[in-house]
């Protein structure tokens, strides 16, 4: 049997071929559709959820402006854990961050990675605008 024989025997059983083949043949097709959502929905749920989303620090002894710092970006594109800020570098929960450009040269908070060789210099003055947005 070619590919259109088979076509014109489904739509002979859809047609008339009895109740029951109707029955068997809709209950497959609707099987197949959970079952499809079922798999993408699993897909969709097993992707690398991040937590946090975007965390905006006021900038308060600057006028460069705040610094969003993205969840994202940190740990899909740059491949970092969770683990690897929280809790050594950083707590779970937001606070203020006293005195932070003063510590980044010290390897403290964000200059931990942004040194310059693990990452772009969180000292060097060109590179400010990379995180403080006016």
């Amino acid at each position: 049997m070619n590919l259109g024989q088979g076509r014109f025997a489904i739509y002979q059983m859809m047609k008339g071929g009895g109740r029951v083949r109707k029955k068997v043949w809709t209950a497959g097709i609707i099987s197949l559709c959970i079952v499809c959502f079922m798999a993408l929905g699993m897909a969709y749920a097993q992707q690398k959820k991040v937590g946090g989303g975007e965390v905006v620090f006021e900038a308060k002894t600057s006028n460069l402006g705040p610094v969003t710092f993205s969840h994202e970006n940190h740990v899909n594109k740059a491949k970092n854990k969770c683990t690897d800020c929280h809790t050594k570098i950083f707590p779970m929960k937001k606070q203020e961050l006293k005195n932070a450009q003063a510590g980044f040269a010290e390897g403290k908070y964000c200059g931990t990675c942004h040194d310059g060789k693990k990452a772009f210099s969180a000292t060097a003055q060109g590179d400010c605008a990379k995180c403080h947005k006016k």
